[in-house]
Protein backbone atom coordinates (compact mmCIF):
# COMPACT_ATOMS: atom_id res chain seq x y z
CA UNK A 1 0.00 0.00 0.00
CA UNK A 2 1.03 3.27 -0.72
CA UNK A 3 0.05 6.89 0.12
CA UNK A 4 -1.42 8.69 -2.69
CA UNK A 5 -0.21 12.29 -3.22
CA UNK A 6 -3.80 14.73 -4.07
CA UNK A 7 -5.31 13.17 -1.35
CA UNK A 8 -3.18 11.69 1.32
CA UNK A 9 -4.99 8.24 1.43
CA UNK A 10 -3.70 5.01 1.14
CA UNK A 11 -4.25 2.97 -1.78
CA UNK A 12 -2.67 0.01 -3.64
CA UNK A 13 0.22 0.74 -5.40
CA UNK A 14 -1.18 -0.52 -8.87
CA UNK A 15 -4.48 1.29 -9.20
CA UNK A 16 -5.00 3.76 -11.73
CA UNK A 17 -6.74 6.30 -9.73
CA UNK A 18 -7.21 7.02 -6.13
CA UNK A 19 -11.05 5.47 -4.95
CA UNK A 20 -11.53 8.15 -2.41
CA UNK A 21 -10.95 11.32 -4.85
CA UNK A 22 -10.83 9.63 -8.24
CA UNK A 23 -7.67 11.52 -9.29
CA UNK A 24 -5.05 9.45 -11.33
CA UNK A 25 -2.18 7.89 -9.72
CA UNK A 26 0.90 8.39 -12.13
CA UNK A 27 2.78 5.34 -12.51
CA UNK A 28 6.56 5.08 -11.88
CA UNK A 29 7.50 2.75 -14.01
CA UNK A 30 6.10 4.66 -17.13
CA UNK A 31 8.12 7.73 -16.47
CA UNK A 32 11.32 5.13 -16.08
CA UNK A 33 10.63 3.52 -19.13
CA UNK A 34 10.97 7.10 -20.72
CA UNK A 35 14.60 8.56 -20.18
CA UNK A 36 16.03 6.88 -22.86
CA UNK A 37 16.88 9.74 -23.63
CA UNK A 38 20.45 10.25 -22.19
CA UNK A 39 21.53 6.96 -24.02
CA UNK A 40 20.75 8.60 -27.11
CA UNK A 41 22.25 11.83 -26.63
CA UNK A 42 25.15 10.09 -26.06
CA UNK A 43 25.44 8.36 -29.07
CA UNK A 44 24.50 11.41 -31.17
CA UNK A 45 27.88 13.04 -29.48
CA UNK A 46 29.93 9.83 -30.29
CA UNK A 47 28.79 10.13 -34.27
CA UNK A 48 29.42 13.72 -34.13
CA UNK A 49 33.10 13.22 -32.81
CA UNK A 50 33.34 10.49 -35.69
CA UNK A 51 33.04 12.57 -37.83
CA UNK A 52 35.51 15.11 -36.88
CA UNK A 53 37.91 12.40 -36.39
CA UNK A 54 37.31 11.20 -39.91
CA UNK A 55 37.70 14.32 -40.76
CA UNK A 56 40.99 15.05 -38.96
CA UNK A 57 43.17 15.94 -41.85
CA UNK A 58 41.03 18.95 -43.28
CA UNK A 59 40.38 20.33 -39.66
CA UNK A 60 42.24 23.14 -38.00
CA UNK A 61 43.19 23.30 -34.16
CA UNK A 62 39.67 24.75 -33.18
CA UNK A 63 37.14 21.96 -34.90
CA UNK A 64 39.45 19.26 -33.26
CA UNK A 65 39.01 21.06 -29.77
CA UNK A 66 35.07 20.97 -30.28
CA UNK A 67 35.70 16.82 -31.66
CA UNK A 68 37.62 16.13 -28.20
CA UNK A 69 34.95 17.70 -26.35
CA UNK A 70 32.07 15.69 -28.26
CA UNK A 71 33.86 12.52 -27.63
CA UNK A 72 34.41 13.65 -24.14
CA UNK A 73 30.56 14.59 -23.61
CA UNK A 74 29.35 11.20 -25.23
CA UNK A 75 31.52 8.76 -22.90
CA UNK A 76 30.96 10.47 -20.19
CA UNK A 77 27.49 10.35 -20.67
CA UNK A 78 27.20 7.07 -21.99
CA UNK A 79 28.87 6.03 -18.78
CA UNK A 80 26.42 7.82 -16.63
CA UNK A 81 23.93 5.57 -18.57
CA UNK A 82 25.47 2.12 -18.21
CA UNK A 83 26.74 3.27 -14.31
CA UNK A 84 22.54 4.22 -13.84
CA UNK A 85 21.36 1.21 -15.71
CA UNK A 86 19.04 3.08 -17.79
CA UNK A 87 17.21 1.67 -20.82
CA UNK A 88 18.91 1.83 -23.86
CA UNK A 89 22.39 -0.03 -22.68
CA UNK A 90 23.08 -1.11 -26.31
CA UNK A 91 23.17 2.69 -27.52
CA UNK A 92 25.20 3.83 -24.32
CA UNK A 93 27.36 0.74 -24.92
CA UNK A 94 27.75 1.73 -28.89
CA UNK A 95 28.47 5.56 -27.31
CA UNK A 96 31.06 4.56 -25.63
CA UNK A 97 33.32 2.69 -28.07
CA UNK A 98 32.76 5.42 -30.69
CA UNK A 99 33.93 8.16 -28.23
CA UNK A 100 36.63 6.59 -27.31
CA UNK A 101 37.87 5.50 -30.82
CA UNK A 102 37.01 9.51 -31.84
CA UNK A 103 38.73 10.89 -28.50
CA UNK A 104 42.28 8.32 -29.37
CA UNK A 105 42.33 9.87 -32.98
CA UNK A 106 41.99 13.44 -32.59
CA UNK A 107 44.61 13.06 -29.17
CA UNK A 108 46.86 11.50 -31.38
CA UNK A 109 46.51 13.87 -34.59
Amino acid sequence: MAFFRGCEKEIHETAPHCPECGAPQVSRGAAASDSSWLAISSLVSAILAGICALQVETFDHDQITGGVALSVIGLVSGAINLQQKRPGKGLAITAVVMSTVSLLVLIGS
